[in-house]
């Protein structure tokens, strides 16, 4: 999150919250979570209901360790047959729009 939004971590007071702190605190906007230090440009603001969606999309579970998962194959995992396969079936529009995730 600190990547991502690098300019809300920059601003928020706490530095050191989790995730699962977060949740527990409430991150929606007028929640217990946001404390800045200084009050947010619009285009802050912007950035910040992004993240919120973002953070909405998370399924928090006790007792379950973290794991990064392969969408395409989640079984099997990622492989670079699978990357190809994904890249190559799609239109030219699309692969120019993601290549700068390789």
């Amino acid at each position: 999150m600190s990547v991502r939004f690098r300019r809300l971590y920059e601003l928020v007071i706490d530095k050191s919250r989790s995730v699962s702190h977060m949740s527990a605190l409430r991150w929606e906007e007028g929640g217990a979570v946001w404390g800045w230090r200084k009050r947010l440009w619009v285009w802050e603001e912007d950035m910040l209901g992004e993240c919120i969606i973002l953070l909405r999309s998370v399924s928090l579970q006790l007792n379950v360790t973290d794991s990064w998962r392969w969408q395409l194959d989640p079984y099997a995992g990622y492989t670079v047959r699978g990357a190809y396969q994904l890249l190559t079936s799609q239109d030219t529009h699309q692969v120019t729009l993601a290549a700068h995730l390789i």
